[in-house]
């Protein structure tokens, strides 16, 4: 058996690029024949694939294209020979992005057109959520296998930053937000909150957005102007950037809450992140965020600023809660780890 993952993408610190790399690296301890091949590749990971453009594809290889976002790679993989299976990790939907950058909404856009294309030209379908899998399903795919996205454990148990977390570790409460900052994550929202929560509430707090600030500039720099305007500073609100591994579970470990309010997810990661190092999670409701947190955390079902705001400070507050949510957090993240096996992904395949 020889297995081929194909992206437009592959990038360090990517939940679907390091989710690629698990299962390429499970393979070849599997002794599978294993390749990754992706139009562009960060430097970081050069060594761990193949220029697409420059690999002639191999018939005779099970052939997994990971799709998020329109890609010459799409009309290749329709036209490939071989067993072919798309795994659908959502496109984020093209009216987030209007106003801030008209490459990704047209990006967007056109990605749900190849979505159409592939759902009608693939006879095998995997998802990362069931939430992803509906989507597929109103696009008339059958047989679509459910495989959240795979972690390495490993990773989690590298010594975090000492020197990241000093900063935070100053009195005041750390809500955390870990993503690619950009405007289906809803940061301006974060930022209102963090705002309501330094007029109102009785802990003096601050947010952390971990995450990737270059991908939209304009946004950034919007969210930026938003809390000068709010009347936050540095001390209130930190983006880190792209941060490496050891810094952010130094922000995981720092934090008192993991919050998000964003409005569009096909899983999220973070999510299930959180609940491995105990951080209790409020969220928003959105997308596949219910389905991810499986009943751990506290979900958010309206915006209404003030009523989040009450939530984080009675969270923050209550030390019996706190550790019921750390309870519940923990078993969704020993159930996340079943359904991740990749063990799981190979015997699906196997039977195709």
């Amino acid at each position: 058996m020889v297995v081929e993952q194909y992206l437009s993408g592959f990038h360090a610190g990517d939940a679907v690029g390091n989710s690629t790399l698990c299962f390429h690296r499970f393979l070849l301890g599997r002794g599978v024949a294993s390749r990754i091949l992706a139009l562009t590749i960060d430097p970081p990971l050069r060594g761990q694939a193949l220029p697409a453009r420059d690999h002639r594809p191999d018939p005779g290889a099970l052939k997994i294209y990971h799709f998020a976002i329109a890609s010459p790679l799409s009309a290749e993989f329709i036209r490939s020979a071989g067993t072919k299976v798309l795994l659908y990790h959502n496109v984020t939907p093209s009216r987030f992005f209007a106003g801030f950058s008209p490459r990704l909404q047209r990006l967007t856009e056109t990605a749900r057109l190849e979505l159409r294309d592939l759902a009608a030209h693939c006879r095998h379908f995997v998802a990362d959520s069931r939430y992803n899998a509906d989507e597929l399903r109103e696009l008339g795919a059958g047989g679509v296998f459910v495989h959240p996205v795979m972690s390495d454990e490993s990773e989690y148990e590298a010594p975090p930053s000492p020197s990241f977390a000093a900063p935070f570790r100053d009195g005041r409460r750390n809500l955390l937000f870990v993503g690619r900052v950009t405007p289906n994550k809803r940061i301006e929202d974060l930022i209102k909150l963090l705002a309501f929560c330094k007029r109102h509430a009785s802990l003096p707090m601050r947010l952390i957005v971990a995450g990737n600030t270059a991908t939209l500039p304009r946004y950034y720099f919007s969210l930026l102007d938003l809390a000068a305007r709010l009347r936050l500073d540095a001390r209130d609100l930190v983006f880190t950037g792209h941060i490496p591994r050891e810094e952010l579970l130094a922000a995981y470990g720092a934090a008192d809450l993991f919050v998000s309010l964003s409005e569009h997810e096909g899983f999220c990661l973070p999510l299930v992140e959180s609940c491995r190092f105990g951080l209790p999670v409020v969220a928003y409701a959105a997308g596949a965020v219910p389905e991810t947190l499986g009943g751990a955390g506290l979900l958010l079902r309206s915006k209404e600023i003030a009523a989040a705001a009450t939530l984080v400070e009675r969270v923050l507050g209550d030390a019996e809660l706190r550790q019921r949510l750390r309870q519940t957090g923990l078993r969704r993240y020993e159930e996340y780890r079943q359904q991740a096996r990749p063990e799981r992904l190979l015997a699906h395949l196997q039977a195709l």
